[in-house]
């Protein structure tokens, strides 16, 4: 079975959906327990944003890669976990096709800076249905480890009520 949907144009039913959800479950933990992994890791996108009105990625509307769809299509719940960030993007760009007839997405050698900290981009980790313990354990020891999570400059710290009931910081905490 190469595509379990109703031909494009025609209504996509449930039972389409399920035999996609099933498919893509099946293909996620074939990898995971073949290779005896605890989970799998990809990059989230590999394109910033698009920006409102323009290009969008050769085509691909939101910039979004097929594969980002894979794990919630599929059930599978996914972690997403700040990874670094970009301050140079390469946006795409209307570009007048071959036959002149349309305008279609191209890309860019016109890079745009962006200000510090810049755009984030993230890793997805994702595991075997039931085991989100394990991808918690994962994405949480990856962020703690890789110190790319910024928070947003006019977030402070959050105050923590003690068992007095006095307030502090939770900057102070030990």
């Amino acid at each position: 079975m190469a595509d379990p949907r109703n031909p494009f144009g025609s209504r996509q039913g449930v039972n389409e959906r399920i035999m996609l959800r099933e498919l893509l479950r099946r293909v996620d933990m074939m990898v995971i327990l073949e290779n005896k992994l605890d989970a799998l890791v990809r990059l989230h996108t590999p394109w910033p944003p698009g920006l409102i009105g323009g290009a969008y990625q050769y085509d691909i509307v939101s910039n979004l890669a097929p594969e980002s769809l894979s794990g919630p299509n599929a059930g599978l719940t996914e972690v997403l976990v700040p990874a670094g960030f970009v301050t140079t993007v390469y946006d795409p760009v209307f570009r007048l096709s071959p036959d002149q007839t349309r305008y279609v997405s191209a890309p860019s050698g016109m890079p745009t800076r962006i200000p510090e900290p810049g755009l984030p981009f993230s890793l997805v980790f994702r595991a075997e249905p039931g085991r989100e313990d394990v991808l918690l354990k994962i994405a949480s020891a990856y962020e703690a480890a890789s110190r790319r999570r910024v928070p947003p400059p006019a977030f402070g710290p959050l105050p923590v009520k003690s068992r007095a009931g006095a307030v502090r910081s939770m900057a102070s905490s030990p």
